[in-house]
Order: C-alpha cells, then sequence, then structure tokens
C-alpha cells in the first residue's frame, strides 16, 4: 500500500480514535458517577441519572439504551416507583430479544468493527444475569403492588432463564473455538499465546485470576427461585400451589444450606398435606446488603507469538472484577439476624468468569492484528508508524460496562409476629417498622447500600 493512500486514511484514523477515546472515558465516567450516588444513598439522584442515559421516552414508554435501562429499573424499585420501574425493564426485555434475535450476519459485523477498535465500542450485550434479575425485579414490582398473578408470570420467565443457562454457556465455549478458528493463522498465533505459561503468570501479575468462581449449581440465582416459591406459598390456591413452593425452597435449600429456607421449606410441605390451609402473623425479611462487583479496567503486557517462535510483548487493556461488598455483615429483625439467601458477587464472577476466555480472545486477536497493521506501516515510513502506533494505544480500552445496580447479596429471615411494630438494626441504625393491624402477613424489605446510610424500608402487608 503506498504512502499516498496511508496519508488518505490519516483523517480517518484521527477521527476514529477521538471517538473511541471520548466513548470509553464517557463510559467509565458514567457509571463512576452513577455507583458513587448509589453509594450515598441518593437514590432521587441514581434514578434521575439513569434515566436521563436511558433515553426513556414517556409517550411511547420505551428506552434506548439497554444498560441504563437495567440501571434504572433497579433504582426506581428502590425508590418505590414500581410502575415505571416496570415499565423501564419491559423495554431493557424488548432490547434483549431484539439482541438475541440479531441475524449471524449483522452479529459478524459488528465484531469484525470491533477489532480495529474495542468492546466498548460495541453496543452493551446483556449478561444472563440481567435478563434473570430483570423478570425478578419486575417480579417484586408486581408484589409489591398486590398482583400475583404477574409477579408469577415474570418469575415463570426468570425461571426459564436460567433453565436454558447451561446451552448458553456452552455456546459460548463453541463461539470461542470459531473465532480461533476462522482467524487462520493469527488463530493459531492467539491460541498458542493463550495457552502459554507466560500468558497465566502476566494475568496473575495483574491481578485477574481465572477459573476461581463456582457458580450455583445449573446456574440458578438462589433469590430468584425463592421468591419464585415464595409468591406461591402467600397466595397458593390448592395442595399443588403449596407443593410447588416448597419444591423451590427445596432446590434453594440444597443450593444454599439455609435455614431459613428450610423452615420455609417445612411449611410449604405441610400446608400442601392439608385440605383447607391458611399463612397468618408471619414476617419475612429481605435484604439488599451492599454493592455487587464493578468492572475495572486493567492494562498490562502480555506475551504473544506474532508470525514466529519469538515472543514479543504487546500492550492489552482487559477488565476485572472490583469488590464493592456489605454494608452490613447482617442486620437484626426484633434481634433475628438475617442470612445469606444469595451472592450476588459470585452470580456475577462466575458469569464473566465464564465469559472472561472469549474477552481475552477477541482482544488478543485485534493486538495481533494492529501490531501486524503498525509494523507494515514501520516499512512504508516512521511517520506513518507513529500514526500506527498512536492508533494502537489509543484504541486499546477494556468494556467495564456491566449491571452495577445490584446488591451484592440478598439475605433472609421469617419470624413470627407478636405486635405490629418491630425494630430494624443495621449497624449503628435503629429503624422502627410499622405493620399494617388488618393483614396477616408481611414482607419487610430492606435496601441497605453503604454503612454510613442509613437504610430504605419498605412494608409489603399481605
Amino acid at each position: 500500500m503506498s504512502i499516498g493512500l496511508y496519508s488518505k486514511l490519516i483523517p480517518s484514523i484521527i477521527l476514529l480514535v477521538s471517538l473511541n477515546g471520548c466513548a470509553i472515558t464517557s463510559q467509565e465516567k458514567k457509571l463512576k458517577n452513577f455507583n458513587q450516588y448509589s453509594e450515598n444513598g441518593d437514590i432521587p439522584s441514581a434514578v434521575e441519572y439513569a434515566m436521563n442515559y436511558s433515553g426513556y421516552n414517556s409517550k411511547t414508554r420505551q428506552s434506548e439504551h439497554l444498560l441504563w435501562s437495567l440501571q434504572a429499573g433497579s433504582v426506581l424499585q428502590r425508590e418505590g416507583q414500581f410502575e415505571l420501574s416496570t415499565q423501564l425493564l419491559d423495554s431493557a426485555e424488548v432490547q434483549m430479544r431484539r439482541e438475541d434475535t440479531e441475524n449471524t450476519l449483522a452479529k459478524s459485523g459488528e465484531l469484525v468493527g470491533s477489532i480495529a477498535t474495542n468492546d466498548a465500542m460495541l453496543d452493551y450485550e446483556a449478561m444472563h444475569y440481567d435478563g434473570v434479575m430483570a423478570n425478578t425485579i419486575k417480579a417484586w414490582n408486581f408484589i409489591s403492588l398486590g398482583d400475583y398473578k404477574n409477579a408469577r408470570v415474570e418469575l415463570n420467565r426468570a425461571e426459564e432463564r436460567q433453565r436454558r443457562a447451561s446451552e448458553y454457556f456452552s455456546n459460548e465455549i463453541i463461539e470461542q473455538k470459531n473465532q480461533l478458528a476462522s482467524s487462520g493463522d493469527i488463530g493459531q498465533f492467539v491460541k498458542r499465546t493463550i495457552n502459554s505459561k507466560d500468558m497465566k503468570y502476566a494475568l496473575e501479575d495483574a491481578g485477574i485470576f481465572t477459573g476461581q468462581w463456582q457458580h450455583y449449581n445449573g446456574y440458578v440465582n438462589p433469590f430468584t427461585t425463592y421468591s419464585y416459591g415464595l409468591n406461591l406459598l402467600l397466595v397458593a390456591k390448592d395442595r399443588s400451589d403449596y407443593n410447588n413452593a416448597a419444591n423451590a425452597f427445596q432446590r434453594v435449600y440444597q443450593l444454599t444450606g439455609s435455614e431459613s429456607v428450610k423452615k420455609d421449606y417445612l411449611l410449604a410441605k405441610s400446608l400442601s398435606k392439608k385440605r383447607s390451609a391458611s399463612l397468618s402473623n408471619n414476617i419475612w425479611v429481605i435484604v439488599e446488603n451492599g454493592q455487587t462487583l464493578t468492572k475495572e479496567e486493567k492494562r498490562l503486557d502480555i506475551p504473544m507469538f506474532l508470525f514466529s517462535d519469538s515472543i514479543s510483548y504487546v500492550g492489552v487493556a482487559l477488565p476485572r472484577l472490583n469488590k464493592r461488598g456489605l454494608a452490613f455483615s447482617n442486620i437484626k429483625i426484633n434481634g433475628k439476624s438475617t442470612e445469606l439467601l444469595s451472592d450476588m458477587d459470585k452470580v456475577v464472577a462466575a458469569e464473566f468468569d465464564k465469559k472472561f476466555p472469549q474477552i481475552l480472545t477477541r482482544e488478543l486477536i485485534r493486538m495481533t492484528v494492529k501490531t501486524a497493521g503498525q509494523k507494515l506501516l514501520d516499512q512504508e515510513s516512521d511517520w506513518l508508524g507513529g500514526a500506527g502506533a498512536a492508533y494502537t494505544i489509543a484504541t486499546t480500552g477494556a468494556d467495564v460496562r456491566s449491571f452495577t445496580a445490584l446488591p451484592s447479596q440478598y439475605q433472609i429471615a421469617r419470624l413470627t409476629k407478636k405486635s405490629n411494630e418491630v425494630v430494624v438494626q443495621a449497624g449503628q441504625y435503629r429503624i422502627p417498622v410499622q405493620l399494617d393491624k388488618q393483614s396477616g402477613n408481611h414482607i419487610i424489605w430492606v435496601s441497605a447500600t453503604s454503612k454510613y446510610v442509613t437504610p430504605k424500608v419498605k412494608v409489603f402487608n399481605i
């Protein structure tokens, strides 16, 4: 290729570099600001911020940006705006279905385009748990409004998403192999690099450890399956409903060993054996505790076999997980401590661990292509070689987008109602909670994002 042709391409390269750099910086800044609002307990600002970037249209009730629709839907629920939360999450589901049905040619075109830049330039691709949690949050929106029928519909959808999980992750492994196979010689060099001991050491030095997170058996999120069982238990119409609730609780108990879940299982099982049964004087407590993992960019030099047996070191940018953790180790209600139901950090990290080989493969392919192109430019002239190097540096970036509005853990407790007031104790915060005298059962929902912020408490009277 002639110098003249490269010279004509330089303005386009500069524009692409500029757009790419701005996009990465903007994404990181948006997430950092949003996370800070949540950590400070400023949920109204978090809602306003997420709604703004979701592109929500109140007339059509549709939004434009998947990730921010998920973020908005989650914090809207925390703020008690259940109907609007459902609208945002409905729109998110529409976008996820659109992504799922996107034809192979379109997806291939996106991937080819990202080879010239990075994953952050692609449309946000929902994680498996994103869809499960979208349906689960919507279900709780309906429960809070007393609409148990639609809650059941959403939980059935969430359970179906979980049943498809194994197939989903199997396809991820196949896709990684296809990426390498379709990349020809480059794919072979990348495969050799991935399997090298030098690569393993480089990742470990950067604090990126793969293969350490074990998912819940069957890729189940215990909180979702527990919600399914609890919704059935609360509005059961016959023995089969109680029996299905018991089966759900049994599955969760097998996953978690939670004593609270075991008690719910025994309760549902006993009710399934009675001709007429009813619930009364029960208080269920559900706690959103802390904030789940975020992604951060880590730049590192890694070994790469570039068209020879010699090792060259190239700079790459990869995402790694950053733990934010719990607000409190547990919360007490009338002296009874909550216990772990679902470790969302584990759910998030286990899926990231499954997807990381594909992320790493794409990054190595693009770095091989960029490095080879830079060498060709060096052969033409020092100036073009410098431009190629600048382009490579500027377009090297990790995709750090993720559904950060989720808690670190869901915790639960169940106790018997003895009066119409209970006390929630979270660290130094003592919060009296009034219960409706006319209701036989209650759910106390506690959102605790930080130990420095008073938890938000809602009561669902049933």
